[in-house]
């Protein structure tokens, strides 16, 4: 089975192993590029891995809420 070229918001998450209001917030922060086709949100493949290659984020703060280093293994 091949990767898809984009994902949308849930997908995306999905794949992280994140929640969507997570992956939200990095894509406001610039951590996660996206690519906007009308109203819709599309993250490519290729950003999730640049994301993962660059190691992800230790740790960014929203709210009370801490997110972790994103893993490798969430492409699997």
């Amino acid at each position: 089975m091949h990767n898809p070229v984009a994902y949308n918001i849930a997908q995306a998450a999905r794949v992280l192993g994140i929640g969507e209001r997570t992956l939200r917030y990095l894509i406001r922060a610039g951590q996660i590029r996206v690519a906007r086709v009308g109203r819709r949100v599309l993250v490519p493949h290729s950003a999730i891995v640049e994301f993962l290659e660059r190691g992800g984020v230790e740790q960014v703060l929203y709210g009370h809420v801490a997110v972790r280093k994103a893993r490798v293994e969430a492409l699997a």
